[in-house]
């Protein structure tokens, strides 16, 4: 018998931030899995970031987790996107090599002194005789002991893998056997579960694909990383970087109407349209069939084909997710321009699994139900690496702070698109595997990739989660944003000096001097040739640079969200007992007063998120706090 803090479930992308996160917390931490050569797996999509995704990672850099240097080390393509739209969305996508990555996320995780890898399958959570955790057994006898358990199983809980209508296997993922004991228990705990679906392309052998017909897309890996860690001490502007591997291409080609056919002629045979499966898959990433159904009118869908790794030849075929039989994903490959040809090497499948609705669960993601386990990742519904890894650094924080009687930790939509992501969960719920879009934050501007460790790193330093060399070199990169800053202000630039820089952009010249922060306001001129211009700013970083850039260009939208955040703010401090009354409340509406009652939420701020819960019915909800001082829940409720 072996004594933790925390014991973690799972070594996907929720586990391994979770465990991290709760060994920098001071916890001692156990990450149990069924493979220690799987922890840190890309099971679906080789690929990293995008839009609002690239942000989360950035998060939780800041917030010292492992998946922003993982895939700085892994690599192989980079693209920022959205660069049409102007720098303050951009968004940083990066492919991955599989092999690399999940190496990097183990190294990293074992690096950790507080955290201990074990392989093994949990069979039961172990439970006192007042309700609460006290450890996991797992389906080999052991017995391990711990005052928090975070649980983050993925798509293996009761999952089953659907190809066609005929067959169906139980399976966590291809080749791995699904979790059963887990949900059994569930019901014994009163947490209710539903069913999500997802699915995978198949993969095919680069080597018997028509390159030469498609259209490339290189790397633009420039001057950038996910990791804030990877700014070496000297010299500092450019430094060592990353170890970035050798870049490669990915290759653009479309389903049209040969391909449209065969899916149209075989859709029957497909698990998800042939009655095999009836839960509810991610809209913003449906299958063929779903594309073919519902964008009939569209001429052609595209398709990106990816490569697995260096080591390899294999190509995931992005955009072709199928639950079609074998011979009729091969049917369908094999009309797509370029892949007629194709040797299939994986088919595409669908799954299904359980997942826990997350309302029952508090925005710390503890359960209601059992005080001290925690759930972070798809089993709360969600879909996405990113998605699980944001809410793995929230569990794993949170069932440190559980074991260790610390203090909790929530992030709010003002802060990160992590906050954005928990309180959707817990105080909306889902209805569908949740992915997260900039449209879902209303800071979308102020709360950027750029400005993550502006954002968190100081939360983090507050929690204890840096010591020496990492504290001090984040420290450092947040002086060089207010250098840079304060640089803009205080130095000013001659025409002559400023003249290269904005004739290359179509600018006016300078008729006299001018503070660099005046002519940093224009929309196509860019700070960091100004500063080299005027011979200042070598010793800064560019990450901290461009930073300051955005500040200066968006100052006056930046000035009205912040505005909005900080009253969003001063409501999440406002809290809200979890036994109000709240269908007593006759001055609210009728559906405020069942949607506060069945949600519970901790704070004014989690209230005013709730569909259905108004301004006035905020309004009246402060007067009865005021009048009241929230009375208690009745026995009618």
């Amino acid at each position: 018998m072996t004594a933790f803090d925390v014991i973690v479930i799972g070594g996907g992308h929720a586990g391994t931030e979770a465990a991290v996160a709760a060994g920098r917390r001071g916890a001692r931490v156990a990450l149990l899995t069924t493979s220690l050569e799987t922890i840190g797996q890309l099971s679906c999509n080789p690929a990293m970031g995008g839009v609002a995704k690239g942000t989360v990672i950035r998060e939780i850099d800041a917030l010292g987790g492992v998946m922003g240097r993982a895939t700085d080390l892994a690599t192989i393509q980079f693209r920022m996107l959205n660069r049409g739209k102007g720098p303050a969305v951009w968004a940083p996508r990066a492919q991955a090599d599989r092999g690399l990555y999940r190496r990097a996320v183990r190294q990293l995780v074992e690096a950790q002194p507080n955290v201990v890898t074990l392989q093994g399958t949990a069979a039961r959570l172990l439970l006192g005789s007042n309700g609460r955790i006290e450890g996991v057994e797992t389906t080999e006898g052991r017995r391990v002991d711990a005052r928090a358990v975070v649980i983050t199983t993925g798509t293996f809980l009761r999952g089953r893998i659907h190809i066609g209508t005929t067959l169906s296997t139980p399976g966590g993922r291809a080749g791995e056997a699904a979790t059963t004991t887990l949900a059994e228990q569930f019901a014994e705990l009163a947490l209710a579960t539903a069913r999500f679906k997802t699915g995978t392309p198949p993969r095919i052998d680069g080597r018997s694909v028509a390159l030469d017909r498609l259209e490339p897309q290189g790397s633009e890996i420039e001057d950038f990383d996910f990791s804030w860690s990877s700014f070496w001490e000297t010299p500092r502007r450019v430094g060592t970087r990353t170890r970035h591997p050798e870049q490669v291409a990915c290759w653009i080609t479309y389903v049209e109407e040969a391909a449209k056919a065969v899916v149209q002629t075989r859709l029957g045979e497909s698990a998800m349209y042939g009655g095999a499966i009836g839960s509810r898959g991610p809209r913003y990433c449906p299958s063929i069939e779903d594309k073919i159904l519902r964008f009939a009118d569209a001429p052609r869908h595209m398709l990106y084909l990816e490569p697995e790794g260096l080591d390899t030849h294999e190509l995931y075929v992005n955009g072709l997710s199928t639950s079609l039989p074998v011979e009729a994903q091969l049917a369908l490959l094999h009309a797509i321009p370029g892949l007629e040809q194709a040797v299939m090497t994986r088919p595409g499948y669908a799954i299904e699994y359980d997942y826990v609705p997350p309302t029952q669960l508090h925005p710390t993601l503890a359960t209601r139900a059992v005080p001290g386990l925690f759930l972070a990742g798809q089993i709360n519904g969600t879909t996405g690496y990113e998605e699980a890894g944001g809410q793995g650094v929230i569990a794993g924080l949170n069932a440190a702070a559980h074991a260790l009687e610390a203090a909790p930790v929530v992030l709010g939509r003002e802060t990160s698109y992590i906050g954005v992501l928990v309180d959707d969960l817990v105080t909306r719920g889902v209805d569908e595997p949740y992915r997260l879009f900039t449209s879902r934050s209303e800071f979308r501007l102020t709360v950027r990739q750029d400005n993550a460790m502006g954002r968190l790193f100081p939360t983090a330093e507050a929690l204890g989660l840096f010591a020496g060399v990492e504290r001090a070199r984040g420290d450092r990169r947040l002086a060089d944003e207010a250098e840079a800053m304060a640089l803009a202000h205080r130095t000013s630039v001659t025409p002559t000096a400023a003249a290269p820089v904005l004739a290359a952009v179509g600018e006016r010249a300078l008729a006299h001097a001018m503070p660099i922060v005046e002519v940093a306001k224009r929309q196509k001129v860019a700070l960091q040739p100004l500063f080299e211009a005027m011979a200042v700013g070598d010793d800064l970083s560019r990450e901290a640079v461009r930073a300051a850039d955005l500040e200066i260009k968006y100052a006056g939208y930046f000035a009205r969200e912040r505005t909005a955040a900080a009253r969003l703010q001063r409501m999440g401090e406002v809290p809200l007992p979890e036994d109000a009354a709240y269908l007593a409340m006759r001055s609210l509406s009728v559906e405020a007063r069942q949607k506060l009652a069945a949600r519970r939420p901790a704070t004014l701020a989690q209230a005013a998120s709730i569909p259905g819960v108004s301004p006035a019915d905020l309004q009246n909800l402060v007067l009865e706090m005021e009048r009241h001082r929230l009375p208690r829940v009745s026995s009618r409720e």
